[in-house]
């Protein structure tokens, strides 16, 4: 039981690092979606957080005994996972009877536990338990230095307002140039599972939302982006990206914008180097409003930074990131800004730490 609680929190921990993936995905950070835009009620973490309780509760056990992973470390690498679910996808996996058919539900797959278990029975190969496993061992997080990926001042021009528009957010030995972007391939490989990015809406002709979803899929009912006239937006996200389609994730605005988008890291299947240790490190910093900030969360001796994120107390969409990334020599996670919220808040700016074996 001690290890089921540990695991527990420990997800707790790893979806509140989120940042604004938790706030992307919930509307947590002072966004009401239905009252403000008709775009329907996002999932409040109440809910959420009694989900994580339920699916880490039931599955952590499996999970140590089939793949071999402790509770901890799989409940912490799930972390964004749950961060970021849509919260029909949270629901419905939650409910779900087998391990794979809870991840592939919680990852947007439309599937059933029948499906599954149809599947395993005709074949119990190594490879096709691994395949429809792939999501469920744990998605490895993966900085990159960030790299423009999108502009749509230099490439594409305006989004109009109410339309849908397709990107890639993979082009390994490639370009971004022809969205705008950087002319390499920014470190990206082929097929990431999910793409943590920083979304900024520049020269907004009105005050509205930008959604962004995998492609090819349903929008969701909620919002990646609240935005105001004359004032450029940004937001960083963890966006679940398309596999093998002609696309990786679409973008729809309410309001006629420009779209700039630079990737920081991407999360994909494990490889050969397991995580054997991670902590959480944060830190607070009181700021007045209308003031500039600057946070650094920093890892103890020996730990590497493999995220970070920032949250406001209280909850408010009114700061201004101009920075959220890994610091040089990736031994913490910065924040900059100004808090435009109206009113004194606290900053908590965080980082998640990790020894590699």
């Amino acid at each position: 039981m001690k290890l089921v609680k540990g695991a527990i929190a420990g997800a707790m921990a790893a979806v509140m690092v989120a940042g604004g993936g938790y706030a992307a995905a919930s509307g947590k950070a002072g966004f009401s979606a239905q009252a403000d835009y008709g775009i329907g009620a996002p999932m409040s973490w109440p809910e959420r957080k009694a989900l994580i309780t339920a699916v880490v509760h039931k599955w952590s056990g499996y999970v140590q005994k089939v793949h071999g992973i402790k509770p901890q470390v799989w409940a912490r690498s799930m972390g964004a996972t749950f961060a970021a679910a849509d919260p029909v996808n949270f629901r419905r996996a939650a409910s779900m009877t087998t391990y794979e058919g809870m991840i592939a539900t919680l990852l947007g797959q439309r599937t059933t536990d029948a499906k599954i278990i149809d599947t395993l029975a005709r074949s119990s190969k190594a490879s096709t338990l691994a395949a429809l496993a792939s999501p469920a061992t744990g998605l490895v997080f993966t900085m990159v230095q960030p790299c423009r990926i999108i502009d749509t001042r230099v490439a594409g021009g305006k989004i109009d307002a109410n339309t849908l528009r397709d990107f890639e957010a993979s082009r390994p030995g490639g370009s971004f140039a022809s969205q705008g972007g950087s002319n390499d391939d920014c470190g990206m490989p082929a097929d990431p599972a999910a793409v943590v990015m920083n979304v900024t809406v520049v020269d907004a002709e009105g005050s509205g939302f930008l959604a962004v979803w995998p492609y090819n899929t349903p929008m969701p009912l909620a919002s990646s982006n609240n935005y105001s006239i004359g004032r450029n937006t940004g937001n960083e996200i963890i966006a679940r990206q398309t596999i093998g389609d002609a696309f990786d994730f679409s973008v729809y605005p309410n309001r006629r914008v420009h779209v700039v988008v630079d990737v920081t890291g991407y999360f994909s299947a494990p490889v050969s180097t397991a995580l054997v240790t991670s902590i959480a490190n944060s830190v607070n910093v009181a700021v007045a409003n209308g003031k500039q900030f600057t946070a650094t969360a920093n890892c103890p001796p020996g730990y590497s930074v493999t995220g970070g994120g920032n949250v406001a107390s209280p909850n408010t969409s009114g700061l201004s990131l101009s920075e959220s990334s890994p610091t040089a020599g990736g031994t913490g996670w910065r924040v900059s800004g100004k808090n435009t919220s109206g009113g004194p808040v606290v900053l908590h700016a965080s980082a998640v730490c990790a020894i590699d074996n």
